[in-house]
């Protein structure tokens, strides 16, 4: 009797993590899109610049989202590097913002604001790795999200 106890608490116990990864890789069937922008400082050489991104959960499982690092362009010129730290539950079916600050310095946006004066528009695009943890280490993904008409 005492080995069916024991038996079964091993078991449980070798399942926790499977179900703990689970949550993490689940995170690559989400949705990323833009809900907008704040500007949060404004300085004679730079801008800082909060990126409002939706995180849509599709999945039956809730899924945590640990960081992203990224890139941003506006119309395909790389104008700043960010990234975002703050670990986020979100739960099955519901959708949650994470709002990473980036500073953009006026001496590299110079092409992305011609480009937008002569299209007459801006095309924004994140692109970067999402990360999830695991007791194993650390795995990734690549995320782009893409606003605006060229």
């Amino acid at each position: 009797m005492k080995i069916k106890k024991i038996l079964l608490l091993v078991l449980l116990a070798a399942m926790l993590p499977g179900c703990f990864i689970w949550k993490r890789v689940a995170l690559k069937n989400c949705e990323y899109k833009f809900a907008g922008t704040k500007i949060k400082e404004i300085a004679l050489t730079y801008l800082k610049l909060e990126l409002i991104i939706d995180v849509t959960n599709p999945n039956s499982i809730e899924v945590v989202f640990d960081r992203i690092a990224f890139d941003l362009y506006v119309n395909d010129e790389k104008i700043a590097k960010g990234s975002h730290n703050v670990k986020t539950k979100i739960p099955s079916g519901e959708s949650a913002k994470i709002r990473p600050v980036v500073t953009v310095n006026y001496s590299e946006i110079q092409a992305a604001v011609l480009s937008a004066i002569k299209k007459f528009s801006a095309t924004y695009k994140v692109v970067g790795t999402v990360y999830f943890d695991t007791a194993v280490g650390s795995f990734s993904f690549p995320v782009t999200i893409i606003e605006g008409e060229t």
